[in-house]
């Protein structure tokens, strides 16, 4: 305490509102801590079991076409294999060490492409003063969403500092070879995040399936975990969900990246983005589970 121009001054500690359990003053409700602003698109449960129903049955594909996208798939499918024996993955029965290892830099690095992407569209735009045609939206949906797949494992599982340590170097080298890249091409970019999302709804599609296998590794520690707070907001799920179902939300949006990247590879960048009506419709969605709340 000390006395400016005769008026006593207290120094205290600055709490953010949010984190006291004061009333709002206008009488407003405050926000959940763990509720996420941007509309993610949440599956139903009909709509999940048919999605990971058919993926399990055939795996979808983009075959290559031309020389770029088979030197992009080869570059992906070499990540893949590298990646698994350093983590020690095994897809046969995998142990949860070497899929803490897997989830958490795989989560990590699949957040960058859609950043990068828009943030090179949103110079561009204000440059050219012109607008995107509603891409900007879609790219920013995709790496917040990617985030908070990142936040999810982060409150169930702690990364040591050789993981740390691997998502440092990593983020610095992938988004500076992405922003040059997509400068230049950003076909190619997205081509490379349709692959790479191929193989992370491989990998998710085994950790469900040996999830749910009696006597499996993963099974043995991991059956009963319960869904932590974060995705059970995020995705509006049950408060008696467990880890499996947010594992198979997670699948589901990575089918949808997967998907949503491989569209925007073949199309000219200059046509309006076809996904636009579906964020107004998640958003909607949204906001009646607020007032629903």
């Amino acid at each position: 305490m000390f006395r400016l121009a005769g008026t006593r001054v207290l120094l205290c500690e600055h709490v953010h509102f949010r984190l006291t359990p004061t009333e709002h003053p206008l009488g407003k409700k405050k926000a959940h801590m763990w509720d996420n602003p941007t509309q993610n698109h949440v599956w139903e449960a009909g709509e999940l079991c048919e999605l990971l129903k058919r993926e399990s049955k055939e795996a979808v594909h983009y075959k290559p076409q031309g020389i770029v996208d088979r030197l992009t798939y080869g570059a992906v499918m070499g990540c893949y294999h590298a990646f698994n024996f350093l983590t020690g993955f095994n897809k046969n029965d995998p142990t949860p060490k070497s899929l803490v290892y897997r989830v958490l830099i795989l989560e990590s690095i699949a957040g960058c492409p859609g950043m990068v992407a828009a943030g090179i569209r949103h110079f561009r735009s204000l440059r050219k003063m012109e607008r995107d045609g509603g891409w900007i939206h879609t790219l920013l949906e995709e790496a917040e969403n990617e985030r908070m797949h990142l936040l999810v494992f982060m409150n169930m599982f702690t990364p040591g500092l050789t993981t740390r340590l691997a998502v440092l170097t990593l983020q610095y080298i992938i988004v500076a070879a992405l922003a040059s890249i997509y400068i230049v091409r950003p076909q190619m970019v997205h081509r490379f995040v349709g692959y790479l999302e191929e193989t992370a709804v491989q990998t998710y599609l085994h950790i469900i399936k040996h999830l749910e296998t009696p006597g499996s590794k993963i099974n043995n520690e991991w059956k009963d975990l319960p869904a932590p707070e974060i995705a059970i907001n995020y995705w509006r799920l049950p408060q008696d969900a467990k880890f499996v179902d947010v594992v198979k939300q997670i699948c589901a949006d990575e089918m949808h990246h997967r998907d949503v990247n491989h569209e925007f590879a073949s199309m000219n960048q200059k046509d309006y983005n076809p996904f636009v009506v579906q964020h107004i419709e998640d958003a909607d969605s949204a906001a009646d589970a607020r007032k629903a709340r």
